[in-house]
């Protein structure tokens, strides 16, 4: 899972096809050497966040894709998150989290619900298997 992992390329596509609903995508090189692709339908599937060894492929509905593309293009730098953690999944382009040096918020209380939490959690998790 990409946690809060630098993108060092995009490329955008707007299609029109009879394959499938998608007719928007945005495909991410991250500075791990993964890579995610992410496709905008109008109904996105239950299975909306997929995992397929270092590449991402994450579904979004059309009206989220001048957001996306707005951060692509106008904030640096610019990372990616995908996360699946006991059923609680999340796909996230975003700039820098507001996380302190330890990883924690850098003000006030966490919420429990905001991505910075589960950033906080999924490392916790990793550097107990580590």
């Amino acid at each position: 899972m990409p946690i809060f992992d630098r993108t060092t390329r995009h490329s955008v596509s707007v299609l029109r096809s009879n394959l499938h609903d998608a007719s928007r995508s945005l495909n991410l090189r991250l500075e791990s050497g993964g890579t995610a692709s992410i496709s905008f339908v109008r109904t996105p599937p239950d299975d909306f966040l997929r995992f397929s060894g270092s590449a991402t492929r994450l579904f979004m509905t059309t009206d989220q894709f001048d957001d996306v593309y707005r951060v692509l293009r106008h904030e640096s730098p610019v990372f990616f998150t995908a996360l699946d953690l006991f059923g609680i999944k999340v796909g996230h382009v975003h700039s820098e989290l507001d996380l302190d040096d330890a990883g924690m918020p850098a003000s006030g209380d966490p919420d429990p619900r905001s991505l910075e939490a589960l950033v906080r959690h999924a490392r916790r998790l990793g550097s107990d298997r580590a």
